[in-house]
């Protein structure tokens, strides 16, 4: 037993050089608003969807906006489903984590108000729908299952260095 104990020792040693030497995602902080929305949009069937207004981000979504350094986010405006994604800017890297609270918060909302009897086809969108940051940007989405996980892939994809 005293033998195995300095090579368990070494494996140990070995795992944790491997493990602190792992190499972190690098993300771009400069994607245009615009740009990144664009190739979300890509895998998505958009055709309904509108862009909102700070008004609405204050109002019904009880967002502070003063924490972004830009956003978007998109409704599907004709009431056929609740389809709906937000991207968010951090100011700074010291503000993303407000910034994915803030939409994970604004998740929570949604499930908490949900009238069951309103569409209950598409309540699965909003019990799977999930947030996501990378870097400065923080996403989430409402949408089907493929749909957000090709949206998440596409911003994920547009993002990396």
């Amino acid at each position: 037993m005293a033998r195995k104990m300095p090579l368990i020792l070494i494996a140990m040693l070995a795992l944790l050089f491997s493990v602190s030497c792992a190499k972190k995602e690098a993300y771009r902080d400069d994607v245009p608003m615009d740009e990144l929305s664009a190739a979300v949009e890509e895998g998505l069937d958009a055709s309904g969807l509108a862009a909102m207004e700070e008004s609405y981000l204050k109002g019904a979504m009880k967002l502070d906006t003063s924490l972004f350094a830009d956003y978007v986010v998109k409704i599907n405006a004709y009431g056929v489903n609740i389809d709906e994604y937000g991207i968010f800017k951090a100011k700074d890297e010291d503000s993303a984590a407000s910034v994915k609270q803030a939409a994970e918060d604004y998740l929570k909302l949604r499930r908490d108000t949900w009238m069951d009897e309103y569409m209950p086809e598409e309540k699965p969108k909003l019990d799977s729908a999930r947030v996501e940051a990378r870097g400065l940007y923080v996403m989430y989405a409402i949408l089907s299952d493929d749909q957000r996980d090709r949206a998440f892939e596409s911003f994920e994809s547009a993002l990396k260095k």
